[in-house]
């Protein structure tokens, strides 16, 4: 199969020109100044299909509450948002036998690459820093997430500063699972302890962590500084604003920087107000309700960030548009240094030997088409964007 287009965003560079890939998927020649293809995509762009390694769903669909259905639906979905490889992000690892399943499926959607748990021992909620006690870290239940991921769980994040985090830290990395700080309150002594431990990763770098201050730069600081760390960064202007996107970019070297979505199940979902006490919120809770607004935040009542609605691909959008950076390096960000860090050494650049996962953008950064393993899985012209109606019928409120 050959495809072409007028821009490929090749590593370290761009050519006009075709893409070859064998019935495996595998790209077996890149020709530049090319006509002839069985797919002509014009003056669109083609740039690597987009690794989100902290994702919790789209389209109306959560990874941890979906059945296996559902789950390939969301997955459907995110490949429509131009994501081709994910690590789906849940703490319920009573789920994770659906997810290895899953591994093994080359279903119409993005790839699943592993599993990534985001919890369930965090200490700090909400962007004023809100405490929520310190939960003592449980070895039995670190083991089952462990066996429930069986040999897949590729990522597991934890609050360093509670009892018994470093003892997990220890065990997790022995066992071959990439550890990150999140949701902490971690001082920058106690965040460096951690990364001492093995700790190689910071979970939405700013969000829900210790920030910079002058009299102690807290886990965001050790993040920058530690050459061990790689940064998780969600780029959608509203979870972290521009000059401080910009800030960490000049702090911190672009190999360690990997783009994330953090999405909801509100990717992808209407403007309005959503029931979050049907969704398993207390009625008490300032989640009771959650609004998404047009610019793409999803809010409590009080204001409190409650998860992303917008794609890595709009992130993309941003850092092209808005910083002026070039776009080859901003897909590098977006796929390659993810496909590096945990080891998805078949994907993550449009190069010789790999698979053909890959996006078609128009200018404005739309999604036209979704290719996986060199398989079509989305393609606009023929298919909107899925979206789960009953969590339209559940949830919506106006």
């Amino acid at each position: 199969m050959r495809i072409r287009a007028g821009r490929i965003v090749l590593p370290g560079k761009s050519i006009s020109g075709t893409v070859e890939f064998d019935e495996e998927g595998k790209i077996v020649k890149i020709l530049e100044n090319t006509a002839s293809a069985d797919i002509d995509y014009g003056d669109l762009t083609i740039i690597p299909g987009i690794i989100d390694t902290h994702n919790h769903g789209a389209v109306g669909y959560r990874f941890d509450k979906a059945d296996i259905n559902g789950i390939r639906e969301c997955l459907k979905g995110e490949a429509a948002l131009g994501v081709t490889g994910i690590l789906p992000t849940t703490a319920n690892y009573e789920g994770y036998p659906d997810l290895v399943q899953l591994m093994q499926e080359k279903n119409d959607g993005a790839r699943v690459l592993g599993i990534h748990s985001e919890g369930p021992w965090g200490s700090r909620v909400g962007e004023k820093g809100i405490n929520l006690g310190y939960p003592s870290v449980d070895m039995e239940t670190a083991k089952a997430y462990l066996e429930k991921g069986a040999g897949h769980l590729v990522l597991f994040d934890i609050a360093p500063e509670i009892p018994g985090a470093l003892e997990a830290i220890d065990f997790f990395v022995s066992n071959g699972v990439t550890v990150s700080n999140y949701h902490t309150n971690a001082t920058y002594a106690e965040a460096n302890l951690a990364i001492d431990h093995g700790v190689t990763v910071a979970t939405h770098l700013f969000n829900v962590m210790t920030g910079l201050h002058h009299r102690d730069v807290g886990t965001a600081g050790a993040s920058l500084l530690r050459d061990e760390v790689w940064c998780e960064l969600i780029c959608d202007g509203l979870h972290v604003c521009l000059p401080m996107i910009e800030l960490a970019l000049r702090m911190k070297d672009h190999s360690k920087i990997m783009m994330v979505s953090d999405n909801v199940a509100y990717a992808g979902a209407p403007v309005g107000k959503y029931d979050g006490v049907k969704m398993g919120n207390p009625p008490d809770s300032d989640r009771a309700v959650i609004e998404k607004t047009p610019e793409g935040y999803c809010l409590s009542k009080t204001g409190r960030l409650s998860g992303s609605s917008l794609p890595v691909v709009y992130g993309i959008r941003n850092l092209v548009k808005k910083l002026h950076m070039p776009l080859e390096e901003v897909v590098r960000m977006s796929s390659y240094n993810q496909s590096v860090k945990y080891g998805f050494r078949d994907r993550g650049e449009l190069t010789v030997g790999k698979f053909f996962d890959a996006v078609v953008i128009d200018d404005d950064f739309n999604v036209i088409s979704t290719w996986v393993e060199g398989r079509n899985v989305f393609d606009s012209t023929k298919e909107k964007i899925p979206f789960n109606p009953e969590f339209l019928e559940k949830y919506y409120l106006k």
